[in-house]
């Protein structure tokens, strides 16, 4: 008898296909970051900020702002502070640039929490859009996200 050919048996392709689709599956959204999570994410991240001016304002019994820059839409920058103070530590806060942010230019958080400055931030990133709200008189921050 001659020497017997080497190669792979039908049964050892079909596993190694099943194993690289298993690892494609689970690693292939891990890869893509949809347009929803690239609006979302900032969109909390300013609900957050607006929450911390809120805390800062009944904490330490002042009058806190948060403030967009420049003065008018599209916004690309923000930051915390004491009415008439330096902006508080980390900011401002850069917006990315493939967000654009528009909507009221300041909200003023009293020592109370409340805030006579309401109104709806819309964030946009491709399709997706993202809206922060802070409901006035209370000073309550929700967000609508994709």
């Amino acid at each position: 008898m001659g020497s017997r050919e080497r190669g792979f048996s039908l049964t050892e392709a079909l596993v190694v296909v099943a194993l690289v689709s298993i690892l494609v599956i689970v690693a292939a959204p891990r890869l893509v970051v949809p347009e929803s999570v690239q609006v979302s994410v900032p969109a909390r991240q300013l609900a957050a900020d607006l929450r911390l001016a809120q805390r800062l304002a009944i904490a330490k019994r002042g009058i806190y702002l948060l403030e967009f820059s420049p003065a008018a839409p599209p916004y690309t920058s923000y930051s915390v502070h004491v009415q008439g103070g330096p902006p508080e530590a980390d900011y401002p806060k850069s917006i990315d640039s493939a967000v654009t942010v528009s909507g009221p230019q300041q909200f003023v958080f009293q020592p109370d929490g409340s805030t006579a400055t309401g109104g709806t931030v819309t964030l946009v990133s491709g399709p997706s859009t993202a809206t922060v709200q802070v409901v006035t008189p209370t000073g309550r921050v929700t967000v609508t996200a994709p």
